[in-house]
């Protein structure tokens, strides 16, 4: 990655980001700030379209998380859990002096918001959740094994790109993605060692969040593909309905990776519901 991104000491790692903000200097409030975190053994760099489409009105915070990208890598052997990666987030909040923010979490990154949600409710003032489950189902962990003993030993044979290549369908709409997205996106991932790849495979298997969804009371906007293998739709419908403050946007005709694939639109649909929240509260 570039080196024009900063990296700060959070407790036992030194995690890579980024601060953006392009709002204009003379107005009167200083701008809030979005928090972008990218899914399972990815970086922030998948957060790059929605960085100019957020930073003229909002200060945006993104950065690479434990072990991924240019952030710190644990030893070999370490576990991760989804609890330890939303206090890396407060912990980066604390030292650039972030009191709250606007959550924003892709796949997993989704629910590290919706950990954080309930561990630190007084620092999110919404949660938005792309293509993100409450839990990782029974069918995508049998099929992520790719036919062996487990994700580790996936990892061991193909890789963590090779793996990708061949899972990628789940994590992106390949019906849509253009070939050098498809292509970039595995080469990303290739970037994590497969120890961290499978501790945050830990931290996925263990986690399950559906009992503690209603109380998450904060306001929460759910975007999802209508034909996401790994966010359902009757899924998250029911993450909908059992969560207080929540509003659900179906994208219909997408699979997995909205994010990535309609980002103005994703923008779009935030800015909308934070009006509206704006609006319900004036």
């Amino acid at each position: 990655m570039s080196k024009q991104y900063k990296s700060i000491r959070v407790g036992d790692i030194d995690i890579n980001y980024e601060i953006v903000d392009y709002a204009a200097p003379w107005r009167a409030t200083p701008p809030e700030t979005f928090l972008l975190y990218h899914g399972y053994c990815r970086n922030m760099m998948f957060w790059q379209q929605w960085v100019p489409l957020l930073a003229t009105e909002y200060r945006v915070l993104r950065f690479d998380a434990r072990g991924c990208g240019e952030t710190s890598k644990p030893p070999a052997g370490s576990r991760m859990s989804f609890e330890q990666l939303a206090g890396d987030a407060i912990g980066l909040m604390d030292k650039l002096d972030i009191g709250r923010v606007h959550w924003v979490g892709e796949s997993s990154g989704g629910i590290v918001g919706m950990t954080a949600a309930l561990t630190y409710p007084d620092r999110l003032s919404t949660l938005t959740l792309c293509d993100t489950p409450f839990k990782r189902s029974a069918k995508i962990a049998s099929t992520y094994v790719l036919g062996e003993a487990n994700r580790a030993a996936a990892f061991d044979k193909y890789g963590v790109g090779g793996w990708c290549r061949q899972t990628l369908s789940y994590r992106i709409d390949t019906t849509k993605a253009s070939p050098e997205l498809c292509e970039w996106y595995i080469a990303e991932m290739d970037k994590t060692p497969k120890h961290v790849a499978v501790a945050m495979d830990h931290a996925v298997a263990e986690g399950n969040l559906w009992p503690r969804l209603p109380e998450i009371s904060m306001p929460t906007l759910i975007l999802s593909g209508a034909q996401s293998p790994i966010a359902k739709d009757d899924e998250a419908k029911a993450m909908q309905q059992r969560m207080p403050a929540a509003k659900r946007v179906v994208f219909e005709g997408f699979g997995h990776g909205v994010n990535l694939l309609a980002p103005d639109r994703c923008v779009s649909e935030v800015r909308q519901f934070l009006a509206e929240r704006k609006g319900a509260t004036s």
